[in-house]
Formats: structure tokens, C-alpha cells, sequence
């Protein structure tokens, strides 16, 4: 062990030397030590081993991402002065971290499980959905430092158990909708406790989700100030409402190039699910698209979604985790509006086997001009521990550089202490927590504290980081795309509000630009379908592209 420490400490030491960027746990310097509670160590209930989200956002407009932390519950209860509430951690910049979740207002209480950020009503403050096994809240922001809780007088604290959440601007009238997924229709006191009831691997485990009620996920429409505020469930005159699965992950993004924002939908055990935009109206295609099954058409225990441009030809591409003893899968776009599953014509395949994966994102981690990729691992069952089955409980991440060549490389063990921290992973967030032009990571873990990842060194090669902004409802302009050009490289971002597993992504889009110092052309394509063109932008620095007003 002893040499193995040895070796590790040289192989870092090389890598700050000019080797790859390094990933360094900084979260207990940074005063983030909260710990996610969800439900007993033994997990005797499906619902105790899936709260993860966590969301990146400016919540108080000072220019640096503040750090929000679902937290979860348990079906017991807790006494007086014990229950577990959210977190959010105001950024007071230098790695330091203050928790003012009480003094904000938003402290949840309940068994949170996931999180979007979108500013809902275009007052260019950021709000803040909360989804729940129990009643989703909506945290508008008053713009004061206070957040005031609205969700049932608007109209979405959807009962049950809700996952993910992707908004966007799906029917074109300039305010925010959004698409909410569901997992299970869940009652503790009908599912047996006694975990010799089910078994996995042989192994005695908690029920389901097989052989019970999949939930039937909702689309609700922003019907914007006319109505005080609200939003209307309109599932079924959308044609999302004949689907009942076990949804985990929902990401918007437009797959097919046509202008307007598609949903793909990650469910465990159940096919995949690909909503197709027809103008306000939607169709599942995920089969015909070739993104329903894995390559030899099995359905997947399916968790977290990543979405980016990895190979750079302009069209996006699908990352998905899945459980334990199965491959994660990536969908290749083939431009047509059709997929194709590479897993295993990639590294992706073959080295995710004995991992479970939840977060997922893809993100250029050394600056080089292609999307690199980060999974965050981790087990429902405690129970692997006591058994050879070539798996465990606590699990290390993986990161896979883009080699440029259509392949990833694991470079976990060369990219940091940070990356070797081994435990029951969930949700991820990326962003540039100290504006230092590379991307960090936070990862939420089961029952522990989060994971704060500080990237050192991946600014060392060139950079921009690009903020949107519009006039209108839709302030952060979520669903638009930017496409740049810097030397032979073509990249493409879209704005997103819901990532990866029931997170929420830094809005600013980040782009590596390698040994290139200018951007030859720049092109944003607003959630309207206008574009904007911009020539000769200068490398290393934030820009903010206000609409109309850069010629």
C-alpha cells in the first residue's frame, strides 16, 4: 500500500508538472459539510437509495455559481429539531462556502430528490424547482437574498414521486414550460419490508422497481402572467400521457437540428423514451430513432442522461447510465435524426460493467476543443459488500478524455487525488465555481458529504465562457444554442435548465478552445430560431451576449 500511495504521489506530482489537470476534493476547506440523509444504511426501500440532485447557479447575482443541495428523508421520521432540510451555500469566492439555506427561505424539508434552476417568470432573478417524493416546491427568488415557496399557488406540487425536470420554451410562445418525470406510483406500507422477498445476484434485497405501478409522467404549460402565474397540466393534449415507466433523468435539447426543444427521458428497467417536437406536439420515437434499447435490444436500468457534441460535427449526441452489471450507453447522431450505439466501438462500453451509474456530463476538462465525459458511480444494494459478486457499495467516478479520434481514454487515475474518493455517488453539477476559465465538479453522495472537485490546471490551455441573456420571459435564454468556429474546430452548447441526474449545470456555456487565442465566428441561435453572428472574439474571458445589442 505503501507504494501504491508512492506512485500515485509521483503520477500527480508529473501532471502538475504539465501533465493532465488535476482534481482536487476541496470541500471541507470550502466549509461544504453538509450530509444527504436518505432513509437507513440497510436500504430496505427503493425510495431510500435515489435522492441525489444538486443544482449550480448565481442565486444572488453577484457573478459566481452558489451551490444547492437536495436532501432527502426517512420513512420513520426524525424527532423534533432533526429532520434534514435542503442546503444552499452562498459562494463568498476563494474556495469559501457560507450555508444560508434557513435565511433564504430555502431549507426544504422532505424527501427532495432532484432539482432545475430557470427563471420562470423573466424577472432575471433565478428560481428554483424542487421535485419530491412526496409534493414538489417551486422557490421563486424575490431578488432580495429571499426566496418565497409558490409551487402549489402556481399550480405544481405534483403529489407522488418526481424525478427530473427539463424546461424550455416547447411551444414557442416565449415563456418556459416544462416536462416533470416520474418514477414510481409508491406506498411503504404495501411493499414487503422484508427484504428476502426480493434478491438480486442472489443476494436479499429491497422490492422493485419491477412488478410495481410506474408513474405517469406530466408536461405542464406556462400560461404566463395572464393568469396570475400559473402553469396548466397538459400531458395528454401533448401526447405525453401514454407512457407509464419508471422515469429517472429528463433532458431537453434538439436532437434533429429542426429549431425547436425535444425531450429524452431516462427510466429504469423500461425502454428509453424520445419525445420528438412536432410544433407544440410531441411523439415518441425512441425505437424508430434507435435510442430506446441497448445495441442487442435490452431494456436498461437507466439513470442519468448526458447530452453534448463530443465528436464536434454539430448535432447532439446521448450519453446513459445504467445499473450495475450492464454497460452505460452512447448514442451517436447520425445527423438524420437517427442514433446509433457505440458503446462498445468506444471504451464506454466495457469499462462501465461493473460500476452503477447515476451523474453524468459531458464537459471539456482539459480545454482542448472536444467534450470529455464524467460519470459518477455508486450502488443501491449495501448489501454487494458482504458478497464476491465484483462489485461495491461505494464506488469511484470515472472521467474519459476525448482523445479526438471518436474514442475516450478512462483517465481517472491520472487526473488527481480528488478523483480517487470512493463512495454511493448520485447527482453531478459542472460549472467554473471560481471563474478561473476550467470546469469543476460537484457530485452528491448517499448519506455523506458532497465531493467538491476543484479543476487545477485545465486552464492552461485557452477558453471562453459565453452568458446569454434576452429580453422577455425567457431572460437566460434557455434552449438557445452557440456554435463557434476557432481554428478547424467546430463546437456547439445548448442552455439547458434540468442536467445529467436531477441536476442543474452553470447556464454560462463553456467552451475549450486548445492552443487557439481568437474565435473566428461565433453564432447564437436564440430559443425563437433568430440567429446573431459574432466575428473575432478574443480567448480567455467571460462574455455576456445580450440580444440585438453586439453587431
Amino acid at each position: 500500500m505503501r507504494w501504491v500511495l508512492a506512485w500515485l504521489a509521483l503520477l500527480w506530482g508529473c501532471a502538475r508538472d504539465g501533465g493532465r489537470p488535476q482534481f482536487v476534493d476541496v470541500a471541507e476547506q470550502a466549509g461544504v459539510q453538509w450530509v444527504t440523509v436518505s432513509g437507513t444504511p440497510a436500504k430496505r426501500h427503493i425510495v431510500e437509495c435515489t435522492t441525489g440532485g444538486l443544482g449550480l447557479f448565481d442565486y444572488d447575482g453577484d457573478g459566481d455559481l452558489d451551490l444547492f443541495l437536495v436532501n432527502g428523508s426517512r420513512l420513520e421520521g426524525f424527532a423534533p429539531g432533526q429532520v434534514p432540510r435542503a442546503a444552499l451555500y452562498r459562494n463568498d469566492g476563494n474556495w469559501r462556502f457560507t450555508e444560508v439555506g434557513k435565511q433564504t427561505g430555502v431549507d426544504h424539508v422532505g424527501w427532495g430528490m432532484g432539482c432545475a434552476v430557470v427563471d420562470y417568470d423573466g424577472d432575471g432573478w433565478l428560481d428554483l424547482y424542487l421535485t419530491d417524493y412526496g409534493r414538489n416546491a417551486l422557490y421563486h427568488n424575490d431578488g432580495n437574498g429571499k426566496f418565497t415557496e409558490v409551487g402549489a399557488q402556481l399550480g405544481v406540487d405534483e403529489p407522488g414521486w418526481s424525478t427530473g425536470a427539463a424546461f424550455g420554451d416547447y411551444d414557442g410562445d416565449g415563456d418556459l414550460d416544462f416536462y416533470l418525470a416520474k418514477y414510481i406510483d409508491f406506498d411503504p406500507d404495501y411493499i414487503p419490508a422484508d427484504m428476502s422477498f426480493c434478491t438480486w445476484h442472489g443476494i436479499s434485497v429491497f422490492y422493485g422497481p419491477r412488478g410495481m405501478p410506474g408513474a405517469q409522467d406530466k408536461f405542464f404549460r406556462n400560461d404566463g402572467s395572464q393568469r396570475g402565474w400559473r402553469f396548466a397540466e397538459i400531458s395528454a393534449q401533448v401526447g405525453i400521457d401514454d407512457h407509464r415507466y419508471y422515469g429517472f433523468a429528463a433532458v431537453a435539447g434538439d436532437y434533429d437540428n429542426d429549431g425547436d426543444i425535444d425531450i429524452y427521458v431516462a427510466n429504469d428497467s423500461t425502454p428509453k423514451l424520445l419525445f420528438r417536437n412536432d410544433g407544440g406536439h410531441f411523439s415518441e420515437i425512441a425505437m424508430l430513432a434507435g435510442c430506446a434499447y441497448s445495441e442487442d435490444g435490452r431494456e436498461q436500468g437507466s439513470m442519468g442522461i448526458a447530452v453534448g457534441d463530443p465528436d464536434n460535427d454539430g448535432d447532439l449526441d446521448l450519453f446513459v447510465t445504467n445499473f450495475s452489471h450492464d454497460n452505460n450507453t452512447f448514442y451517436q447522431n447520425n445527423g438524420r435524426g437517427f442514433f446509433t450505439d457505440i458503446s462498445f466501438a468506444t471504451s464506454l462500453g466495457a469499462s462501465s460493467i461493473g460500476s452503477l451509474g447515476w451523474g453524468t456530463e459531458f464537459f471539456d476538462y482539459d480545454n482542448d476543443g472536444d467534450e470529455d465525459l464524467f460519470v459518477a458511480n455508486g450502488h443501491v444494494y449495501p448489501q454487494v459488500d458482504q458478497h464476491d459478486l465484483g462489485t461495491t457499495y461505494a464506488q469511484r467516478n470515472q472521467l474519459f478524455e476525448n482523445n479526438g479520434h471518436g474514442d475516450f481514454i478512462e483517465v481517472t487515475l491520472q487526473t488527481g487525488p480528488g478523483m480517487q474518493v470512493e463512495k454511493s455517488s448520485r447527482g453531478t453539477a459542472v460549472g467554473d465555481l471560481d471563474n478561473d476559465g476550467d470546469l469543476d465538479l460537484v457530485v452528491l453522495n448517499i448519506d455523506d458529504r458532497p465531493t467538491l472537485l476543484r479543476n487545477d490546471g485545465g486552464n492552461r490551455q485557452n477558453w471562453l465562457l459565453v452568458e446569454l441573456r434576452q429580453e422577455g420571459m425567457n431572460r437566460y435564454a434557455v434552449g438557445a444554442r452557440v456554435t463557434l468556429w476557432a481554428g478547424q474546430r467546430q463546437q456547439l452548447r445548448e442552455v439547458r435548465a434540468g442536467t445529467g441526474y436531477l441536476s442543474q449545470n452553470d447556464l454560462r456555456l463553456h467552451f475549450g478552445l486548445g492552443k487557439e487565442q481568437v474565435v473566428e465566428r461565433l453564432v447564437v441561435r436564440w430559443p425563437d430560431g433568430t440567429e446573431e453572428v459574432l466575428g473575432k472574439v478574443a480567448a480567455n474571458q467571460l462574455i455576456q451576449v445580450r440580444r440585438g445589442e453586439r453587431k
